[in-house]
């Protein structure tokens, strides 16, 4: 149980020092922080207790732990990685779309 509990404190660790790390929507730093701190603050209480603490990262491990063995392999770590970083990607590319047709549909209006 305690080596469990190591792992899952080092993935969360890691997981959550990587979204403070990225500026992922283009807001910057602190955006991303109020916006993973907003998913935590489960009570909307502007602060986040223990329990809620653990429950999102709980969380995390599940979703990481694809084989649900109580554990989290390096190779799950990656999969789940890869697959945070597509789906961002594939939001990214479904954004630019909107914006381009948007743009277009501008565009065309001005035009008529």
């Amino acid at each position: 149980m305690k080596k469990i509990l190591t792992i899952f404190t080092s993935v969360a660790f890691l997981l959550t020092a990587s979204v403070f790390a990225h500026d992922h929507d283009g807001h910057g730093k602190n955006a991303m922080a109020g916006d993973h701190f907003k998913k935590m603050d489960t009570n909307s209480d502007n602060k986040v207790s223990k329990e809620e603490w653990q429950k999102f990262h709980d969380g995390f491990f599940t979703e990481i732990d694809k084989d649900a063995d109580g554990s989290v392999t390096l190779e799950e770590m990656k999969s789940a990685r890869m697959e945070k970083r597509e789906e961002k990607k594939s939001e990214m590319n479904d954004k630019a779309k909107e914006a381009k047709k948007k743009k277009d549909d501008k565009k065309k209006k001005t035009t008529e």
